[in-house]
């Protein structure tokens, strides 16, 4: 077992080495899931860690962890999800998992003004808490609701050049 930049890779046991000698490695992925209460971000995780979709979730409290193995060129790659609770009560707690994270998808709700506005709050948390290098992505969540939005494409994408969260 040998530590590489933040990822635990482990060889194969004998048995699961290819035929071409090459050993499968493995690696851990943390990343978590934050945005304001009721964007979606515990539907978000579930649908792409266990293939479900429920319209109504009650809200997190604390933080939550799913897990899903992917394999991709013969690697395997844990991926610990973490869904945040959107709500101030539990900052600081968040803040504690920022660290050693590689990924961060921050979730505003296109139905809901206020959550494409509180991106700033979330951003400033990040760079003042995660890794310098962690990777963000943003996600514009509820597009199924299209009757319902309050934050137009354009709108999205001006709030994110202007901000330079490209």
């Amino acid at each position: 077992m040998e530590l590489m930049e933040d990822q635990l890779v482990v060889a194969a046991p004998p048995g699961e080495i290819g035929s071409s000698g090459s050993r499968q490695e493995h690696s851990t992925w943390k990343i978590i899931v934050v945005g304001d209460m009721s964007t979606g971000k515990t539907s978000i995780i579930e649908r792409y860690c266990d293939g479900h979709f429920m319209e109504y979730y009650k809200p997190s409290t604390g933080i939550d962890l799913k897990k899903k193995i992917i394999n991709y060129e013969n690697k395997t790659i844990f991926l610990n999800i973490w869904d945040t609770a959107g709500t101030e009560k539990y900052q600081s707690l968040i803040q504690l998992y920022y660290r050693g994270a590689i990924g961060l998808f921050i979730v505003y709700d296109i139905t809901n003004l206020n959550s494409l506005h509180n991106l700033e709050f979330w951003m400033k948390n990040i760079d003042d808490f995660a890794p310098s290098n962690v990777v963000r992505i943003l996600i514009g969540n509820k597009c199924d609701l299209e009757s319902n939005r309050k934050v137009s494409t354009e709108e999205g994408q001006l709030v994110i050049i202007m901000n330079c969260y490209l």
